[in-house]
């Protein structure tokens, strides 16, 4: 794992099928799957608090999965901020990227009135 890095894991989904890639040799002490029908909000909130990260996210029309990893040794002066918006946000990329911030997982799925 690089200095400063977090070792990323990727997951997708097209129409009702799931596609993961898991990889060996990343420096994770443990790793999660937080899976629910709306939102997982309760537990990547627990996991976060804990320490985790999220490294990826997907949803179909019917659920969303969120993978949190656990890093063998947190990564110095790293943030992680979540964001969920009705449209694609555009300014808000804008905004948190001069603050350094950069997109690392992206998924697209339901609205939830």
């Amino acid at each position: 794992m690089g200095r400063g890095l977090l070792c990323h894991t990727t997951m997708a989904t097209q129409g009702n099928k799931w596609a993961i890639v898991m990889s060996r040799g990343i420096e994770l002490s443990d790793q999660v799957v937080e899976l629910d029908f709306l939102y997982p909000s309760e537990g990547v909130h627990k996991r976060l608090d804990a320490g985790y990260f999220i490294t990826s996210v997907a949803a179909t029309q019917d659920q969303v999965a969120v993978v949190l990893s656990f890093p063998k040794q947190k990564p110095s002066n790293t943030t992680q901020e979540t964001h969920r918006t009705p449209s694609f946000p555009c300014e808000l990329i804008k905004e948190n990227r001069t603050k350094n911030l950069y997109i690392t997982s992206l998924c697209y799925g339901r609205s939830i009135v």
